[in-house]
Parts: C-alpha cells; structure tokens; sequence
C-alpha cells in the first residue's frame, strides 16, 4: 500500500484536478494482477469542509461525509457512557421510588461514576434528553450520599426513560460506520473515490468535531480501514497541507506539492507551503524518536506501532518521498527563476544540503492546455489530450517507483528542463530522443 498526499499553498491551484487525473493515470500503468488491475486505487477527498471529487466525477458515494460524521459523532458521545449513565439515572429513580436503599452496592457504584462525571459528555448533545443530562451532571458536586439525590429529583422527573432508551438504542445502532458504504467505486475510471458531496462548512457541530483529538482519532482509525484496501491511495489534501488531520505524516509514503507559478506571490506562497511542511515533518519525526508526541499525535502514533511496530513506523518517516509538480505555467523560462528562489530559501535556513537531493522533480503540468480541457469536458482530462497525459503518466510513474532516474532540486536547471520537456517518455519519443516544447 503507497499513500500520496497532493499538497499546495491555497485552493485553486489544482490540486484536486492533479489528484483526479494521477488517480486516473495509476489506474492505466498498474501491471495486471491476478490478470485484472481494477478497484486497487482509491482517491481520497480529504478536505473534510467542502469536498468536491464526487460532484467533479457526478458519482456518489451511498454516503456522504456528513453522514460518516455523523455516525463518528455517536461514537464520540460515548455510547459506553450513555448506557452507563442510562444504569445510573434508573438506578436514582428506584432509590428516590424506595425500591432501594442506601446500602445498594450498585447505588453506591453509580453515585461515584456520576460525581466523576465530565460536564462536557451531554453539552450540546444533538438528542433530547442532552439537556437534561447536563443538567444533572451540572448538579454533581452536591450529591455526597444517596440522601442528596432528592436534590436531583425535579429534573429525574423530566426524563422520559423510555424516549431515554429508544435514543440509547438508535445510537448503539449507529455508533462505528460501515466502511463500504461510504466508498463509491467507478467503473469508468476504474478506481473507487471516499469523500463528500454534501459539505459540512455550515454545521457548526462538525465545525467543533474536526478539531478535537478523540473524534478524529475515529475518524483515522475509519481511514486506515479504508486504506488497507488499496494498493494505492491519493490524499487531495485541503489547502495549506494537512492541518487538522496532521498525524497522516504517519501514514503518507509521498508528498506531491503542486508549485504554482502563476505569479510572484504564489511562487513566494508555494515555497513557504513546502517549508512548513518540512518543519512540521522534522518536528514529528523527532517528537517520535523521542517519545515527545503528545494528544492526538501520540495515540495515532501508538495504534501504528501496535499494528505495524516500531520499525516499519519509523521507515515510513525515515524514507518519506518528496516531490515537486510544476503548475498553472506557461513556459518553462518561468522554472529556473522559481528553482533558484527556491534554493536559496531552504539554504536562508540551513535545509538546502538535506533536501537538495531528496526533493525530486517529478512533473509539469502546462496551465493554457489544462484550463482549455477542462473548460469544454470537466476535471478529468487523462485520455483527452495526449500531451496532457504523458504528463500525468510521467507523475504516476514516479509514485509507481519506477527505474527511470529523475532530477532532484540539486540537478542542473538544464537537466531538469529536459526531463520536463519530454513527451510519451514512456515510450515512443523517448526511444526516438525527441524532445519536444510545452
């Protein structure tokens, strides 16, 4: 299994253009297994606000993100505690009913899990009896002995257990996603796609969940599920990287990050996106080495090392694959002005030796022929446009890991421009060494 993250600065570059069409070219190189290559590619819409692959490729999967959200969002609510917490309001009931007394050693047992109680498990909970709930947790300091739960009565009078147990049983039935259900395979393309159509941006609960550890923690462990499925899976990663979900650096294998050279500033801005990725994997990678990874980093790290071990986490950080596609050019003049800038940044910060040969140059995606594709037949240009292709198929071949040497960020500019420059350098014109213009 090869995971590979797209990465750029900012949406609108192309990153999920890329993403759709080095899936699509995947599809196409992988060598026949078991004399078929289908359903062993998964793209992976990860920007968990606004996924767009399902609606660019008009197929949907049976669920949506919201949905999985949702499924995940009754794990997170504890469907443990609820049911515990179930046992421990019936229980006060049948002490303030007199169907008990004090001496109950299950009363007893109750009374201390509800005064360890966390005030936020029923905050804003999305049921009806979450309030209530609250409520009572809100009150738990001033029950010391079973006596004080007459303090508690007004409030056990509103529950309605029976709404309480039909709530506990629709979330018991709904508390892990069933994987299949969210995955939507293409018989056309001839890879399955994970991820939206219906964008979460206005659900302000979701907004919360996706920032905290203990559901996304979920929601990595429903991915590495996923991913164990497919011989490759490409991430089209929200702008800026992978913020909220940043423990992927676990599992991705490659890092593609989409240069724009579109002007000044998005060069400026595409450079800063690749430094602060390196930051980002330097720091963990040591944290981990060290054992300094805390909250979510931390318990994702651990499941890994628990299902893989030690080592196979570690060469997995230790070998990640950096790449660079140039996009949204016009002319290669515009490559060796970034490249030097480029240079001299990570040497500004004492990284250029590390990197200049780890770094590699592994495509280039003219921006007049994609914009002119796109415009007339949608995101999905492989197989429309021959040159466009043999682009595509050049990135693919680097993620399939083939033989053929490419230019890294230490290479001549000439050498890199000539690896750019070629086209069907699988084949045809490579055997005739033609070089060919954008």
């Amino acid at each position: 299994m090869t995971v590979v993250s797209i990465i750029g600065p900012k949406g609108g570059i192309g990153k999920t253009t890329l993403s759709i069409n080095t899936a699509a070219a995947l599809t196409r190189l992988l060598p026949p297994r078991d004399k078929k290559a289908d359903n062993r590619v998964c793209l992976f819409d990860l920007d968990l606000r606004l996924p767009t692959i399902s609606s660019l490729l008009d197929s949907h999967p049976n669920k949506s993100f919201y949905d999985l959200f949702e499924t995940l969002a009754n794990k997170t609510w504890q469907v443990d505690f609820l049911r515990n917490f179930y046992q421990i309001v019936s229980r006060f009931q049948w002490y303030l009913e007199g169907r008990i007394d004090a001496s109950d050693e299950n009363l007893a047992r109750c009374l201390a899990h509800f005064r360890n109680a966390n005030v936020e498990f029923f905050h804003f909970a999305e049921f009806p009896q979450g309030d209530l709930l609250h409520e009572l947790i809100l009150n738990r300091n001033r029950v010391l002995a079973p006596k004080d739960l007459t303090l508690l009565q007004p409030v056990l009078d509103q529950l309605d257990m029976d709404a309480f147990r039909q709530t506990l049983k629709r979330h018991e039935n709904n508390s892990w996603p069933i994987v299949e259900e969210f995955i939507k395979y293409i018989e056309e393309y001839q890879l399955s796609i994970l991820g939206g159509e219906i964008p979460i941006l206005g659900k302000k609960a979701h907004r919360k969940r996706i920032h905290e550890p203990e559901f996304l923690l979920l929601f990595l462990d429903v991915l590495g599920k996923v991913l164990g499925r497919y011989d490759y899976v490409i991430l089209d990663t929200p702008a800026g990287g992978v913020h909220h979900l940043s423990s992927l650096i676990n599992v991705i294998d490659q890092v593609i990050f989409v240069f724009d050279l579109s002007n000044t500033i998005a060069v400026n801005g595409s450079i800063d996106a690749l430094h602060s990725f390196i930051d980002y994997y330097e720091d963990f990678y040591q944290d981990f080495l060290e054992d300094k990874l805390t909250g979510l980093d931390k318990a994702h790290a651990q499941r890994l090392v628990a299902e893989r071990g030690q080592e196979a986490v570690l060469n997995s950080l230790r070998n990640k694959k950096l790449g660079v596609v140039f996009n949204r050019c016009q002319n290669t003049s515009e490559i060796p002005p970034s490249l030097k800038k480029l240079r001299e940044y990570l040497d500004t910060l004492d990284k250029l030796e590390t990197y200049k040969e780890r770094i590699q140059i592994v495509g280039m995606i003219p921006h007049h022929k994609v914009i002119n594709i796109t415009n007339n037949r949608g995101a999905l240009f492989y197989n429309k446009d021959q040159r466009l292709t043999d682009r595509v198929d050049q990135i693919a071949q680097s993620i399939l890991g083939d033989k053929t040497p490419r230019p890294t960020l230490n290479s001549p500019d000439k050498e890199i421009l000539r690896f750019l420059k070629t086209q069907n350098w699988l084949g045809f014109s490579k055997k005739l060494g033609r070089i060919a213009s954008i």
